[in-house]
């Protein structure tokens, strides 16, 4: 439908509307439920239409959701962090909890062209004490970091590994396993290993037993293997 319309025709008439009735109290914050608020705006422009963008991921864990309303030929996009029951941030959040800041994003992005503005008042002042609870929320699960790579004899990265197992598993057995080489390691093998065995031993330290005892044989059968001798340098000295 080709309706044209004004950002200001549309803010005075949203803006205006008195929507008490509509209200959700939690804890010290006012809702106004998504399906009340589309109700509402149905009410007054039924041809408009909402779009969900893909969520972004942050490395920290915590995902942002992005919304679209348009009305007629009037366009309004917004973000919104997916939170807890106290607006702090979540991280790694279920589909149940980004569903939720889809909706409370459509809201948000209702709220720009004038519908029930007024909650949102005051969310983007300093706040000490909510931006401590959010730095501990993050911190107390944020993801583990990359902890061990795996590099070439010529220092190029080829993987990095979180734990000891996954540097075991995908890592040294991939590159180091002698099983096909008659229990010997290659030459191409023993240049990988000088080069990471720094890290393997680090890994070893603090790996479990099981994959302790993986890496002792590892690192022994790599450590037992004769240096080659250098002929020129025989002849040179």
């Amino acid at each position: 439908m080709n309706v044209e319309l004004t950002y200001k025709e549309v803010w005075q008439t949203l803006n205006a509307l008195d929507l008490s009735k509509y209200h959700d109290k939690k804890g010290n914050f006012t809702y106004l439920s998504w399906t009340d608020a589309w109700q509402i705006l149905m009410e007054q422009y039924p041809f408009a239409t909402y779009e969900f963008m893909p969520e972004t991921y942050e490395a920290n864990g915590t995902v942002m959701s992005h919304c679209i309303v348009r009305i007629g030929n009037l366009e309004r996009y917004m973000w919104l962090p997916c939170m807890d029951n106290r607006n702090n941030s979540l991280t790694n959040p279920t589909t149940r909890q980004i569903q939720d800041s889809r909706m409370r994003c459509m809201v948000k992005c209702l709220a720009m062209f004038g519908l029930a503005n007024y909650i949102f008042r005051g969310e983007d002042l300093p706040d000490a004490a909510k931006d401590e609870a959010e730095a501990a929320v993050v911190k107390e699960e944020e993801p583990t970091p990359d902890q061990y790579r795996f590099v070439s004899d010529t220092g190029s990265v080829i993987g990095t590994y979180i734990d000891e197992a996954m540097f075991m598993k995908d890592a040294l057995i991939n590159f180091l396993n002698t099983t096909d080489t008659g229990g010997e390691p290659t030459k191409e093998q023993i240049l990988l290993y000088e080069a990471n065995k720094d890290e393997i031993k680090k890994a070893s330290e603090s790996a479990n037993k099981k994959d302790q005892t993986a890496y002792t044989q590892l690192i022994e059968k790599y450590e037992s293997i004769p240096e080659e001798t250098d002929e020129q340098g025989k002849q040179s000295d």
